[in-house]
């Protein structure tokens, strides 16, 4: 069942995790914000390219709903963090992170940035999709996701910002149609 496949790739990524020097704790730890934040800096980089138009920030609209809607949706599961009831060690302690899991908001605020930025400036896509799996992997990494809470991040994450892209594509030729001349 993917709930168990799920939670042995987690016992084996944290165990895995918990062996590696401090240093790399260390790095994984700021890994997890950091990435969010170089997805942002690609978003605006995307938006000083293309002439500072507002429609380039849309990954920056999808990837705060793609957080806000993971919190919610949290709030309907009510899955515990892994780290919670793991007898294991892991490098981030439960007492610092909200405490349900399911999906995971980092994973989809990285998804919703990765995909808007990739609908908008395809160059980039393999790059920003990249920082997504990377941002997303140091959240099982860190031991406060399960694999599959990633997974349903990522899945939120991608449905926001296909309809934050289309909507803001919609708005932007709604803008710049000419009137009717009759």
């Amino acid at each position: 069942m993917l709930w168990d496949l799920s939670a042995e790739a987690y016992r084996a990524i944290v165990s895995w995790a918990a062996a590696t020097p401090p240093w790399v704790h260390a790095s994984a730890l700021v890994a997890t914000q950091g990435l969010l934040a170089l997805l942002v800096a690609l978003t605006l980089l995307s938006w000083w390219r293309a002439g500072r138009r507002p429609a380039q920030l849309v990954p920056l609209l999808a990837g705060v709903l793609g957080w806000v809607l993971a919190g919610l949706v949290k709030d309907v599961f009510q899955q515990p963090r892994p780290c919670a009831s793991a007898l294991l060690d892991t490098i981030e302690a439960c007492a610092d992170v909200s405490r349900w899991s399911l999906p995971s908001g980092h994973s989809a605020a990285a998804a919703a940035l990765a995909v808007a930025l990739a609908l908008q400036w395809r160059r980039i896509a393999v790059l920003a999709a990249v920082l997504a799996v990377l941002a997303g992997f140091t959240r099982v990494f860190i031991g406060v996701h399960y694999p599959h809470d990633v997974l349903a991040g990522f899945t939120v994450g991608a449905v926001v910002a296909v309809v934050c892209t289309r909507l803001g594509a919609r708005a932007r030729t709604r803008g710049t149609t000419a009137p009717d001349a009759r």
